[in-house]
C-alpha cells in the first residue's frame, strides 16, 4: 500500500507507506494511548490504514466539535498483485481514500469518531476491485492522577498480504479496548481488557473464526521523570468458532523492560519476556504443539533534530495460523526506518525489515509436506513534498518478497506509487 494520512490503529498514528510487516516512521498520536502499549501477543494484525493524523489549527470547528476530513487519489503500478510464485499479473490499481474524524474535547475528557473508506479499482484485473472500511470511537476520561479509556475499532477489508496463503480473502476486525492508568510521581499502574473478534468471510478460512480475550496489568517505577522501570504480565485466552481444525489456545507472559525517554533524543519500549502459550487437542489429530519461548518488544526512536527521527525495532510474539493444522506460529521481526525533513517542505523516508515466521507442524502445500519456515525481506523508499500544510503528494517504491522453504509459497512484488492527499 502506498504512504496514507487517513487510517488508523488503535494505539496511534503511522505514516507509512502499507507493507507485509508494518513498518512505519513516527507521527504525533491519534489516540492517548501511547501512555498505555499493552503488550498482547496477537492483537489483529490489521493493514494500518490511517485516518487523518490530527493537527491542531488545521481543523474545521463547528462550535466545540473539531472535524478532521481527509482524502487521499493514488494511481500505483503492482507487478504481482496476486502474490503469486510463476505466471505474476500486473496491473495498475487507482485508489480514493476518503475519512474523517470528529473530535470533542469536555474540560479534561475527550471522545473522538472517525469513519474511513478505500476504494480500489484495478485497471484490468477487475475482479480484485475491492471497498475496504475501517471505522472507531473513543472516550477517554482524565481526573487528577488517573485516566480511563474506552475504545472500539472495526476494519472490514479484501486483500492478499495478511494471511498466509496470499489467498484474496475478506476479513472483518472488531477490537473493543478497556485501558487504565494511575500516575504517581515516583510509579505508574497500568491495566486493560482486550477483545478482539476475527471473522473470516472468505470460504477457505470459514473454520479460522475465533475470539480473543487478553487481560494486562503493568507496573512501573519511575527512574528518570519520563522513564518507566516496569514489569507487565499478560494473560490471553482464544477460542474458535469452529473447534474442526482450529485449536483454543490460554497464554500468558511476564515481560520486564524501560519505556519512555532515555534522553532528549531517545524514546524506547525495550520489553523482553518469557510466553507460555498452551494448545488444546483438536479431534482426530492429537495433540499438537504448546509453545514455551522468549518473546520481546523493542522499539527505539533517534531524533537528533527536528529534521530527522530514526527508527529501530524488534519483535518476537507468537501469532494465530490458518495454514494446515497449525494453530499458531512464531514471528521474529527487525525493521529500520527513517525520515529525513529537507528544504523545508520535503520528507525522504528509507525503510528497511527482515521477518521470519516459523511453524511448529506440518504442512502441506503444491503435493510438498514439511515444517514450514518463510523469510519475508522489505525495501523501500518514499519521497514526499508538502504543498500546504493540508495538501501534499508523493512517490514512493515498495519491494515485498517471501521465500520459504515450502517453494509453491514464494513471491516477490514490487510496486510503485504517485499519490495527491489533501488532510486537515
Amino acid at each position: 500500500m502506498n504512504n496514507t494520512v487517513w487510517w488508523s490503529r488503535c494505539r496511534g498514528v503511522l505514516v507509512v507507506c502499507g507493507c507485509l510487516m508494518g513498518l512505519g516512521l513516527a507521527a504525533p498520536a491519534l489516540f492517548a494511548q501511547e501512555e498505555l502499549p499493552i503488550g498482547l501477543p496477537d492483537f489483529p494484525r490489521r493493514i494500518r490504514r490511517e485516518l487523518p493524523e490530527l493537527k491542531p489549527g488545521q481543523e474545521i470547528k463547528l462550535g466545540i466539535l473539531k472535524l478532521h476530513p481527509s482524502f487521499l487519489s493514488s494511481i500505483e503500478y503492482d507487478d504481482n498483485i496476486r502474490l503469486a510464485d510463476t505466471d505474476a499479473a500486473g496491473d495498475v490499481i487507482f485508489t480514493e481514500k476518503p475519512g474523517l474524524i470528529g473530535e470533542l474535547n469536555l474540560g479534561d475528557h475527550r471522545m473522538e469518531a472517525g469513519y474511513g473508506v478505500e476504494l480500489l479499482q484495478f485497471a484490468k484485473q477487475q475482479e480484485e476491485n475491492a471497498t475496504n472500511h475501517l471505522a472507531h470511537g473513543l472516550l477517554e476520561l482524565n481526573a487528577n492522577d488517573f485516566q480511563f479509556t474506552v475504545s472500539d475499532t472495526m476494519e472490514s477489508s479484501v486483500g492478499r498480504l495478511f494471511n498466509e496463503a496470499s489467498a484474496r480473502a475478506h476479513l472483518l476486525i472488531n477490537t473493543v479496548q478497556l485501558l487504565g492508568r494511575y500516575d504517581r510521581p515516583l510509579w505508574a499502574l497500568e491495566g486493560g481488557w482486550t477483545h478482539n473478534t476475527i471473522n473470516q468471510r472468505t470460504d477457505i478460512f470459514n473454520n479460522s473464526d475465533y475470539g480473543e480475550d487478553g487481560f494486562a496489568i503493568l507496573g512501573g517505577y519511575k527512574i528518570f521523570p519520563k522513564t518507566l522501570l516496569l514489569v507487565e504480565t499478560d494473560v490471553g485466552l482464544v477460542n474458535y468458532a469452529h473447534n474442526v481444525s482450529r485449536a483454543d489456545q490460554r497464554y500468558w507472559q511476564l515481560f520486564t523492560g524501560l519505556r519512555g525517554e532515555l534522553s532528549p533524543k531517545v524514546t524506547s519500549t525495550l520489553k523482553l519476556g518469557f510466553q507460555n502459550r498452551q494448545v488444546s487437542d483438536v479431534g482426530g489429530r492429537g495433540s499438537l504443539n504448546d509453545f514455551n519461548g522468549v518473546v520481546a518488544d523493542m522499539d527505539v526512536a533517534f531524533a537528533p533534530s527536528v529534521s530527522d527521527v530514526a527508527h529501530l525495532g524488534y519483535l518476537r510474539t507468537v501469532r494465530t495460523s490458518t495454514f494446515g493444522s497449525n494453530s499458531w506460529y512464531r514471528q521474529d521481526k527487525i525493521s529500520l526506518s527513517y525520515r529525513k525533513r529537507f528544504a523545508r517542505k520535503w520528507l525522504i523516508t528509507p525503510r528497511f525489515a527482515w521477518q521470519l515466521n516459523d511453524y511448529p507442524e506440518l504442512g502441506t502445500s503444491g503435493g510438498v509436506t514439511k515444517r514450514r519456515t518463510d523469510n519475508f525481506i522489505q525495501l523501500g523508499a518514499g519521497l514526499r513534498y508538502e504543498i500546504q500544510e493540508w495538501l501534499s503528494s508523493g512517490v514512493a517504491y515498495n519491494l515485498r518478497t517471501r521465500n520459504s522453504n515450502i517453494e509453491p509459497l514464494d513471491y516477490e512484488n514490487n510496486r510503485f506509487t504517485y499519490d495527491v492527499t489533501v488532510a486537515f
